[in-house]
Formats: C-alpha cells, sequence, structure tokens
C-alpha cells in the first residue's frame, strides 16, 4: 500500500512564526498578489491547457501534464468526495485532482480488518463510489471451494465494498460479492456449483463483471457479460444488469434483489445486452440535496465480432401499475439534421465502446469512449453530438466536439477503457498510453 505523507499530514509552525509571515505575506500579496487566488488554485488542480492545442473552433483542450504513472488504467471516476479513482492491474489508486496519490490498494494486506486471503484488486477493472462514499471496484477473488474441489484455486468475478478509501478512518473492507454466489436468481447449492467445472465451455470463470454504477439511493447496477445466456429459465442469464440493495440492520452489506431480465442477451436491438462492457446511471457527483432519483441508465455493447446497430443504449426505467419495468428509448431515434449532423442513435456509430460516462450539471452530456476507433465522443441528452453553438458564434447546429485516433498525442488515445466528468473536466483511463488524460471544453477557460 502506498501512502504519500506529505499529502495525508500537515506541519504547523509556532505562533510566533505564523504571525510573522501572515503579516510578510499580506504585504507581499498587496503589492504582488496573491499566489492563493482562484485562478492560480485552478490551474494547480485541474492543468495547464496544452498552448499548442488551442483550437480556433469549439473543442476540447488537454489539460497537461497527464498522469502516466499507471499500469493499464482501466477506469475512472471522480466521487462524491471529490477525490478522483483510478483502477488498473495494479489495483485501486486514490488520487486527488491535482493528481497526488494518497493510496494504491492491491490485496488484503491493505486493509485493517480480516480481509481474507482471496482478496485481489489487481487487474480491476471497473469503480465508483456511493453517496455515503463507500467505494466499489470490480475485479477477481481467488477462493478453494472444497466441495466442489479442494485443490483448485477459482478466480472469480467480483465487486469489492470498501469503506475509507478516501482516508476518513482505518480502511476496511465491508463485503466482498462473487460470481456466481451474489447473484440471487442462483440461490442453491446445486446451480451454484452447476458451472463451477473448468470443462465446461460455460463455466463460471469465463464470466467477468465490467461495469458498475450506483443510484441516489445508494443500490448499484452491476453490469455483467458471459458465455450462458438462455432465456425463459429461472437462472438468469450472464449478459445482464444485477441491482444489489443494502440490507437494512446489516452494517452498509448488499443483496442481489433482482436481475434486469428485459436486457435481450442475444439479439441486437434497441433493448439489448449483449456483452455489455460499462453502465451509468443519471445520479452523479457532485454530493447534492437534488440528486435524481431515475433508476433509468446507459450501457454500452462492445462485442465487435457481433453485427450491433445500437451499440450504446439508454434504458428507461418505468413505474407502471405492475411495477417498475426497463423499456428502451426510442425517441433517441428521432434526428433533427436541422440541429446536428450526427446523434447518438446513428447506427453503427461505435465499434468497441468501452466507456461511458454522465454529467451530472445542467449540461447532461453524456460521454463515450471507443477502442476500436481509439475517440473520445460527447453527446447532449436528446442524442445530438456536440455541444449548442456558444453565444456570438455564426454556426446554425451544434458543434461537434467529439476527437480521437490512435497514437500518444495530447488529443489521441490506444484502446481507452473509462471515461469520467467532473466540474467540466472530463477523465479518460488511456488504456495503451498507460495514463489518465484530461479535457476542458475551450469555452470554459473563458
Amino acid at each position: 500500500m502506498f501512502i504519500q505523507p506529505s499529502v495525508m499530514k500537515h506541519t504547523w509552525l509556532p505562533l510566533v512564526l505564523l504571525v510573522l509571515s501572515s503579516f510578510l505575506m499580506s504585504s507581499c500579496d498587496d503589492l504582488f498578489g496573491s499566489k492563493q487566488d482562484a485562478i492560480t488554485d485552478e490551474i494547480f488542480e485541474d492543468g495547464r491547457q496544452d498552448p499548442n492545442l488551442i483550437v480556433e473552433d469549439v473543442g476540447y483542450v488537454a489539460l497537461l501534464p497527464f498522469w502516466d504513472f499507471f499500469n493499464e488504467p482501466s477506469d475512472v471516476f471522480v466521487g462524491y468526495d471529490e477525490l478522483v479513482y483510478i483502477t488498473d492491474r495494479d489495483g485501486l489508486h486514490v488520487l486527488d485532482r491535482a493528481g497526488r496519490r494518497y493510496i494504491t490498494i492491491s490485496d488484503a494486506s491493505d486493509f485493517t480488518n480480516n480481509a481474507g486471503v482471496g482478496v485481489n484488486l489487481r487487474n480491476a477493472v471497473s469503480v465508483t463510489q456511493d453517496r455515503l462514499l463507500n467505494v466499489y471496484v470490480a475485479a477477481r477473488y481467488d477462493t478453494v471451494i472444497a466441495a466442489v474441489d479442494p485443490n483448485i484455486t477459482w478466480s472469480l468475478p467480483a465487486v469489492y465494498k470498501i469503506e475509507n478509501a478516501n482516508g476518513a478512518g482505518d480502511l476496511r473492507l465491508k463485503q466482498v460479492m462473487v460470481h456466481p454466489f451474489m447473484d440471487a436468481s442462483r440461490a442453491t447449492t446445486s446451480s451454484q456449483r452447476a458451472r463451477l467445472n473448468r470443462d465446461l465451455a460455460d463455466n463460471d470463470e469465463l464470466v467477468e463483471i465490467t461495469g458498475l454504477s450506483t443510484l441516489a439511493n445508494n443500490e448499484l447496477y452491476v453490469a455483467r457479460r458471459g458465455p450462458r445466456n438462455r432465456t425463459g429459465e429461472a437462472v438468469a442469464q450472464d449478459n445482464t444488469v444485477l441491482i444489489m440493495s443494502p440490507v437494512a440492520g446489516s452494517d452498509g452489506q448488499m443483496r442481489n434483489t433482482s436481475q434486469i431480465r428485459t436486457l435481450n442477451p442475444n439479439t441486437p436491438s434497441l433493448i439489448s445486452g449483449i456483452d455489455i462492457t460499462d453502465i451509468a446511471t443519471f445520479a452523479t457527483p457532485p454530493q447534492r440535496d437534488n440528486v435524481t432519483s431515475d433508476r433509468s441508465f446507459l450501457i454500452t455493447q462492445g462485442n465487435a465480432e457481433r453485427d450491433i446497430a445500437f451499440r450504446v443504449l439508454w434504458v428507461n426505467a418505468v413505474n407502471t401499475p405492475d411495477g417498475l419495468e426497463y423499456r428502451s428509448n426510442p425517441a433517441l431515434l428521432a434526428q433533427d439534421t436541422t440541429r446536428a449532423d450526427s446523434f447518438l442513435y446513428a447506427q453503427n456509430k461505435f465499434k468497441k465502446p468501452t466507456g461511458i460516462a454522465f454529467s451530472g450539471d445542467e449540461r447532461a452530456h453524456i460521454f463515450v469512449v471507443d477502442a476500436v476507433t481509439d475517440s473520445l465522443y460527447l453527446f447532449q441528452s436528446n442524442g445530438i453530438e456536440g455541444v449548442n453553438p456558444p453565444a456570438g458564434s455564426s454556426a446554425s447546429k451544434a458543434i461537434n466536439v467529439s476527437f480521437g485516433g490512435t497514437g500518444s498525442g495530447p488529443r489521441e488515445f490506444r484502446d481507452p477503457s473509462g471515461v469520467a466528468y467532473f466540474r467540466r473536466i472530463v477523465y479518460v483511463a488511456d488504456t495503451g498510453n498507460n495514463r489518465i488524460s484530461r479535457y476542458r471544453l475551450n469555452t470554459d477557460f473563458e
């Protein structure tokens, strides 16, 4: 576990020196201006814009330096506590928004409580946080199931629920939710053991948890994919989304309350869930009183070998007399070409979308990264690609600010796999370049 003492501790000066230095600093401030002004703080926290990338038209500008001390980063999320959470092959990293690293969490030895020998956050693939500041990480869990075979150590997909990853107290592992035992549709012992057989083409080690996102009430959506996708059975298909809910009076323990079986696991449509690579809800940081209670979500379908016309889907949660239903959002098919030239629901828009995020501010933007086109896309909540023209612009349509291309330049990517947004900054987990790239719309600098 890596801890940076200079970040975690403060040094206090004697009172006399403090008063004297305050007097001198105030005098200097009168002459030269304070180094603690808002502009300086913003540059330190967000980064300097690349002077070589100030595009004349509206577009995203790189904030330098990029953070490049990662080992194939797979996801990035800026939490309700305003810290940055990043997963990579080494585990979970926690940083402040200036890029200073607080802690790296890799295995059981990093926790203060008895976390268990199977804990392994290395090769983690997804991270999110709820409004109680619990952090959830999708990774693997190594375990021996003696009743199946005492000589085999299984590597199973799991979700780790972590308390105090932000340093608010002792780092604790609150729960490990392991597939298939976390799935309420496989509650019996026989159903849990049925696919723990490496001779089977659909054995449970081939299942992956690929995306995590929380709701305003601290429930958790878990995106899952795998080889077994039979429908009409008591056991849920692998390609689905699990809903994990807090158990009352259990110190934050979670249980699977349902599986979203409306998502067709085999046939592409506006309500399918084929090889889901990520999921995002509309309840996002920063922490505020009016976080939406909408249970709708966005998913990405990343299987590049399948013919999938609509790879990014908006799934609506609708309250009906018969209960909550999950439905497609065909309204996004209506594409007004007088307002824009490209749209979220343009057929074959994406090749392999791997990450998705929603901006919880008044802009309500949707961000998508694609690992085949090596690009970052921006859409409005009505499906239009791009941003509205700024005041005084001669443009009559939305301005397309999506960008990318294969490479290591400031506006290029190699196999990006995660994206996040917080306070006008877009963060991209640029896996192949081993970095977190950051961007800001150039009109936001004005």
